[in-house]
């Protein structure tokens, strides 16, 4: 066990958040994650599409700036890609069902 500040400080931090969505019953586009302080996200975003009645869904990731870029997923397939600055995550396509999960990085 280390104590008396023996460990060095963890200048970044790693949260890992999951959920499943379902627009069959919401409004789109549905955000499923907005960030809410102030400091520079980084991390992986994969979506899972499940099942719907496109062949398709599109999730848009969305950076500080505004700038977007939309992730195109396969019924059945999961889509992963990184990004230097996370904002938000929203899933575009209505009447489709899965799962999401975002690897994030920041520093405290």
């Amino acid at each position: 066990m280390c104590g008396g500040g023996c460990c060095p400080d963890r200048p970044f931090v790693s949260d890992e958040i999951c959920g499943n969505f379902n627009t069959t019953e919401a409004a789109v586009p549905l955000t499923v994650y907005t960030k809410e302080a102030t400091v520079f996200v980084s991390g992986t975003v994969s979506v899972f599409y499940d099942r719907g009645t496109d062949a398709t869904i599109t999730a848009t990731v969305t950076d500080s700036a505004g700038v977007t870029t939309a992730l195109t997923i396969p019924q059945g397939n999961t889509i992963s890609q990184t990004f230097d600055d996370i904002a938000s995550l929203s899933i575009d396509t209505a009447a489709a069902t899965g799962k999401y999960c975002l690897t994030l990085h920041y520093q405290t």
